[in-house]
């Protein structure tokens, strides 16, 4: 979870909110007015869609559009950086604003409502050849190295990859293996220890290992209806792992053996030294398993993008159980929307009960089922009926799929077709029975294809094939509604078959504990119970009572608006206040302003330029405020050679990143002793305002 103040947790628990996005795309700023409504969203997981997993290299997507009124150069989009932060008005109507990660444009489309544009974290510079044949090192020095090649930080210190399991233990990669790609790399790196790897908001590489510290309580008035939790905890307490040079698979248990087996493949990083030490590797990735204990859930909150992958959670009232954990593997944030996370996992009592002799080949036989030809087969076990100008699903086929694969899918239906007949007796009108064909996958209708047949009374044959190609390695469910016109059909049972095939499928999945039920409830008509309603109002002449002023009113400087804004410096109470009254309809070009001397420059006014506004050197700062609107923030110790921002994360002062007033007013007493004397820096686009900046303690010179 995010670390956000005292004031933004209380404000994210009220059931009205008030949010804003800010950001920059390249140097290009946005705000809320330049995203067409309901397309900002992003989406980020770091587990399959079926179970827990470790050693996952997921990326986070970022969708947007971006109206015309941005005025956006076209072919300059590609592979700019997109940097949202979302803002949550807090109690004193003051925004905080946080981080929402650093995005790479990868697609952009110029359409009529405006640009179109896809964007992925910095996980997707990870995906470069991988040019290396052997390595060795610790996990840090890795997980560095695979970093430094494609250009990206490493956001876990080597202190915190020492707490992991095998964290500090020196790793060898053998040089049969199927890395292909620096994820590749690293995602065999993240297995070894126990974790997951994604980019942090601030694009930063970071591993992370699953643990049981509940970041968030979420009770039952916090949460909408339709949220949905499993009947078990999903729990592992075996391994199995394929021995490369021997072509065998050897297993790991506990001692009580009861739960999930968790394939760790042919990790190169766990294949050398004596069978002791590969034994001692492999099973302190079993402990590391061992903090998997929660059960799988769906779940929609108030949007607000505070939480992190693989965050803890209790769901207590309602259908939660507050004894219980929840772990968020997969979100997806919409702006203005819904945050809809998720929490996967199988469930212990399922899994097939092997023999020990059994679990030491099932790594590789589950890699030799890839290579063959498999089936799903749907076949009704109860008669269906589609009357007259209705719509029905007749066939729901569940499959998964464990690799991308295109799959054929071929169903043969049996129908008795009875016509609607029209008009009166010996003048009847008899119908054609027109049916329509409606497919869906994983609940998105194809609009594609739609295939129609007509057909007299009597028996006939619905015979349908459709090619799915490049079927994602998930779970899916293939649907056919059928939809009359002009007569009914009858199928009776075992009428409808259905055979899905293709490479790597697994067939039947197992039940994820998760009970789907529906019911139709009839409209309820109020007329006539209610008829006519009179309604009546009163005109009256109220005298206003005298208004008191409680707000704080800055002094209007109008001096100099045509030509030069001047400034004042004041000591009040051991605070330095610098008033340039800067607003939005005055915005300067070309010009810089500095307190000593005040407006630098030709002074010519262009709206849509950058502004810069900088002090006078102060020492003996404890803390600084700036009443400001979308204004950024920096600081510099050595006379304005470099501007820097302050990380509450790292606890320091760095380069190339900007502060808010949250984020400024947030610095510590102890960070403003950097350097003998300090300079702050306000940048200030379109639409910012800035009224002045408080140095607190401070005094100039």
């Amino acid at each position: 979870m995010y670390a956000v103040s005292q004031d933004y947790l209380l404000a994210m628990k009220k059931p009205v909110q008030r949010s804003r996005m800010t950001g920059r795309i390249g140097t290009i700023p946005f705000v809320d007015q330049n995203i067409l409504k309901g397309s900002f969203s992003i989406s980020h997981q770091c587990s399959g869609n079926e179970e827990v997993q470790i050693g996952q290299v997921y990326m986070a997507e970022l969708n947007v559009t971006f109206m015309k009124n941005m005025h956006i150069p076209r072919y300059s989009l590609k592979d700019k950086v997109i940097k949202p932060y979302h803002g949550l008005m807090l109690a004193n109507r003051r925004y905080e604003d946080i981080p929402l990660g650093v995005f790479n444009v990868n697609e952009a489309e110029w359409t009529s409502s405006g640009v179109v544009i896809k964007a992925y974290d910095n996980m997707i510079k990870l995906d470069k050849a991988c040019t290396v044949n052997s390595a060795i090192g610790l996990p840090y020095q890795l997980a560095t190295m695979a970093c430094d090649y494609c250009g990206l930080t490493l956001g876990t210190t080597e202190t915190e990859f020492s707490f992991f399991v095998n964290g500090s233990t020196i790793l060898s990669m053998l040089t049969e293996n199927d890395i292909e790609t620096w994820r590749d790399f690293i995602s065999w790196v993240a297995q070894t220890v126990g974790c997951n790897v994604m980019a942090d908001r601030e694009g930063k590489i970071i591993f992370k290992a699953y643990n049981q510290t509940v970041v968030d309580t979420i009770d039952e008035t916090h949460r909408f209806k339709g949220c949905a939790f499993s009947d078990f905890t999903t729990r592992y307490t075996g391994i199995s792992c394929v021995n490369i040079a021997e072509k065998t698979t050897s297993y790991y248990g506990l001692e009580v053996d009861d739960g999930l087996t968790y394939n760790l493949g042919s990790n190169p990083f766990l294949q050398y030294g004596v069978e002791e030490a590969k034994a001692g590797q492999r099973r302190a990735v079993l402990s590391a398993l061992q903090q998997i204990n929660y059960v799988p859930f769906t779940a929609d909150l108030i949007g607000f993008p505070v939480y992190d992958l693989m965050d803890v959670f209790s769901f207590p009232g309602g259908l939660g159980d507050e004894d219980k954990l929840f772990c968020m593997t997969k979100y997806v944030f919409n702006y203005h929307g819904k945050y809809s996370m998720t929490g996967v996992g199988k469930n212990p009592a399922l899994a097939n009960a092997k023999s020990k002799t059994d679990k030491n080949i099932v790594g590789l036989m589950s890699q030799k089922e890839h290579e063959g030809m498999q089936y799903t087969v749907f076949n009704n076990v109860e008669p269906v009926v589609v009357a007259d100008g209705e719509s029905k699903s007749v066939m729901l086929i569940r499959f998964i799929v464990e690799k991308k694969t295109h799959c054929q899918i071929e169903m043969e239906i049996l129908v008795d077709v009875e016509t609607t007949e029209e008009g009166e007796e010996g003048a009847w009108i008899e119908n054609d029975a027109v049916c329509t064909v409606t497919y869906y996958l994983n609940g998105e209708e194809i609009e594609q294809r739609v295939p129609v047949e007509t057909w007299q009374d009597g028996r006939h044959i619905l015979s349908l094939h459709y090619d799915l190609q490049a079927v994602a390695a998930q779970i899916h469910e293939w649907d056919v509604w059928l939809t009359m016109a002009g007569g009914q059909v009858s199928m009776g049972k075992y009428d409808i078959l259905g055979v899905i095939a293709g490479e790597g499928l697994a067939g039947d999945s197992e039940w994820d504990g998760i009970i789907r039920a529906e019911d139709n409830v009839h409209p309820i008509h109020f007329y006539p119970m209610f008829r006519g309603v009179q309604d009546s109002a009163e005109l009256s002449t109220h005298i206003p009572a005298k208004a008191t002023s409680q707000d704080r009113l800055h002094v209007l400087n109008f001096m100099g608006m045509f030509k030069r804004i001047r400034d004042s410096v004041t000591a009040t109470g051991n605070v330095m206040v610098f008033t340039p009254y800067v607003n939005q309809g005055r915005v300067v070009t070309r010009c810089t302003y500095n307190n000593t001397v005040g407006w630098i420059g030709d002074g010519s006014a262009v709206g849509g330029d950058a502004l810069d506004v900088v002090t006078v050197p102060v020492t003996g700062v404890t803390k600084v405020e700036a009443y400001c609107s979308n204004a950024l923030f920096y600081a510099s110790f050595d006379g304005g050679s470099h501007w820097l921002a302050y990380s509450a994360t790292n606890r320091t002062w760095i380069e190339g990143a900007s502060m808010t007033d949250t984020e400024l007013a947030a610095v510590p007493a102890s960070a403003w002793a950097y350097g003998t004397s300090v300079q702050i820096r306000a940048v200030l686009e379109v639409n910012a305002s800035l009224y002045s900046i408080d140095c607190y303690g401070g005094k100039v010179g």
